[in-house]
C-alpha cells in the first residue's frame, strides 16, 4: 500500500462514527490475535528447488574502463593525464654521487 493510498484510508477511518469503528478496531484485532501463516511448506513436504542459472563469467575490467566507470557514476571528476605523471627530464631525480662503498650494501651491512 502507497503512503497516498493509507492516508486516504486513515482519513475515511476517521469519518466513520464511533460504533463502526468499534467494529473495525474488533475485526482488525481479530486479525492480529491469528496465528501467523507459516511462510515455509512443512518439512515433511520437500519442495524441489530450482537451480538458478549460472551467471556469466564477467571479464575483469581494463585500467580505462575502470577509470570511466568511476567518472561515469561521478567518483572523479577527470581522467589522469598519463603525461603530466611522467617527468623523466627533472634534473632533481638524478643519482647522487656517494664516496665509499655503495649505499645498498651499507643497508645490507647494518641490518645484519
Amino acid at each position: 500500500m502507497t503512503q497516498p493510498e493509507l492516508n486516504q484510508l486513515l482519513s475515511q477511518i476517521k469519518a466513520l462514527p464511533p460504533e463502526q469503528m468499534r467494529r473495525l478496531r474488533q475485526q482488525i484485532d481479530d486479525e492480529l490475535a491469528k496465528p501467523a501463516k507459516p511462510l515455509a511448506r512443512p518439512a515433511a513436504k520437500k519442495a524441489k528447488r530450482a537451480k538458478a542459472a549460472p551467471q556469466p563469467a564477467k571479464k575483469p575490467m581494463t585500467r580505462d574502463e575502470f577509470n570511466q566507470h568511476l567518472l561515469s557514476i561521478g567518483l572523479i571528476t577527470h581522467l589522469p593525464d598519463p603525461a603530466l605523471d611522467a617527468d623523466d627530464d627533472d634534473p632533481d631525480d638524478q643519482p647522487i654521487v656517494i664516496e665509499g662503498e655503495p649505499l645498498s650494501e651499507t643497508i645490507i651491512r647494518e641490518r645484519r
